[in-house]
C-alpha cells in the first residue's frame, strides 16, 4: 500500500456515486473503486431513476456495494441521500462514468491523516477522450501527466492550495468533484448540496467549504474524467447558475475570506460577466437568441469593455427579430 496508516486503525471511507442511465460505463467506475488498495471503504451508489440496464448491472455486485434508489431528482439530491447513510470518517465522490486511478484513496487518506488541520483534499485529474471510433483507451495505455506517488506523502500544488475562498470567486471551480475527499466533520459543518441548483451545485459546495478549512490539491493525477456525448456538461439549463452562485456568495460573505484575504472586486465582476457571456454564447448557438441577448446585456453591465459581448448582443437581437418575422410567413405557407 502507498500509505503508512496501520491497517487496524485505517478510518472508513464512504464513496458516493450518483448514477443515471450510465450502464455503458458504470462497471468501470465501480471497479476502479473496488480495486483501490485502501481496504476500509464502503461504496454507495445512489441511482437517480435510471431506465436503462444500470440497475441490473448494480445488482450483480451483490453486497460489495450498497444501492439506494430514488426517482429522478438530480445529482445534488442523490449525493445528499448518500450523505444521509454514509458511515465513513471520510467522504469521497465519484461520478458513474468516470474512474479513479490506483492508489487514489490511500494517497489522499494518508495526507489527511498526516495533516489533521486540513478538512478537504483534491487532486489533479486528466480528461479521458475517445478515439476516432468512440472507444476509450485503457488507462494503463494512456500518457498521464502525473501518477500516484510511490512515497507515502504526496506533495501539494501551492497555487491551488490553502484558503481558497478568494481564488474560487475569481477563478471558478478549481476542484473536480471526482477527486475530492473530505472529513465527515467538515461535511457536517458545511451541510448538504443545494438541490435548487441544477448546475454548479458542487462549485457552490466547495465555496461553502472554503469558509471552514484550508483545501489542498495533491500533485498526482488520481482520476480520469470521461468526455462523451451524454455528459451533463452538454446540457445547459435556462438559468445561469454559476453567475447566481457567485452573486449569492458575495451577498452572503462579501469579498473577504476567512484568512483575511480580500478578492479583487474588479476580477470578481469580470468573472461573473464571463459566466453571462458563456451562457449567452451557448444559447445563441443553441437556438435561443432572446435568452442570449438578455445574458449579453448582463455581461455588458458588469464588463462593458468586453467586445465579444457586444458582438453577440447584436447578433442575438438580429437573430431574434428574424425568427419572429419569419415564423408567421412560414406558418402561412403551411396553411395554404
Amino acid at each position: 500500500m502507498s500509505e503508512t496508516i496501520p491497517q487496524r486503525s485505517q478510518p472508513k471511507v464512504s464513496i458516493l456515486i450518483p448514477s443515471y442511465n450510465t450502464a455503458q460505463f458504470i462497471s468501470e467506475s465501480i471497479n476502479s473503486v473496488l480495486d483501490q488498495d485502501y481496504p476500509n471503504k464502503e461504496v454507495i451508489v445512489i441511482d437517480d431513476g435510471s431506465t436503462d440496464e444500470t440497475l441490473n448491472i448494480l445488482a450483480a455486485y451483490g453486497d460489495r456495494i450498497r444501492v439506494i434508489q430514488q426517482g429522478n431528482q438530480g445529482a445534488a439530491v442523490a449525493r445528499n441521500r448518500g450523505l444521509d447513510v454514509a458511515q465513513g470518517h471520510y467522504i469521497a465522490f465519484l461520478d458513474s462514468d468516470d474512474i479513479w486511478l490506483p492508489a487514489k484513496l490511500s494517497t489522499q487518506i494518508a495526507y489527511l491523516e498526516a495533516h489533521p488541520e486540513i478538512g478537504l483534499v483534491y487532486s489533479r485529474w486528466q480528461t479521458w477522450k475517445p478515439d476516432a471510433k468512440g472507444r476509450f483507451p485503457p488507462p494503463h495505455a494512456m500518457s498521464l501527466v502525473g501518477a500516484a506517488p510511490h512515497s507515502p506523502q504526496a506533495s501539494i500544488i501551492p497555487e491551488c492550495s490553502g484558503w481558497l475562498y478568494d481564488r474560487l470567486l475569481t477563478g471558478g471551480s478549481l476542484l473536480h468533484t471526482i477527486t475530492v475527499v473530505a472529513r465527515r466533520e467538515l461535511i457536517e459543518r458545511v451541510g448538504r448540496f443545494d438541490p435548487e441548483l441544477k448546475r454548479g451545485q458542487d462549485y457552490d459546495y466547495w465555496i461553502r467549504a472554503s469558509r471552514h478549512t484550508e483545501i489542498h490539491q495533491l500533485e498526482p493525477v488520481l482520476a480520469l474524467y470521461r468526455l462523451h456525448g451524454n455528459g451533463c456538461i452538454r446540457k445547459w439549463p435556462d438559468l445561469n447558475y454559476e453567475g447566481l452562485i457567485l452573486k449569492r456568495t458575495i451577498s452572503r460573505w462579501g469579498l473577504e475570506g476567512p484568512d483575511g484575504q480580500i478578492a479583487d472586486g474588479t476580477a470578481v465582476k469580470r468573472r461573473i460577466a464571463q459566466t453571462h457571456f458563456d451562457f449567452a454564447h451557448h444559447h445563441y448557438w443553441g437556438g435561443q437568441p432572446r435568452l442570449a441577448a438578455k445574458s449579453c446585456l448582463e455581461a455588458i453591465q458588469l464588463n462593458p469593455w468586453h467586445t465579444a459581448s457586444w458582438r453577440y448582443l447584436a447578433a442575438s437581437l438580429a437573430k431574434a427579430i428574424w425568427s419572429r418575422i419569419g415564423a408567421p410567413r412560414a406558418s402561412g405557407r403551411t396553411r395554404t
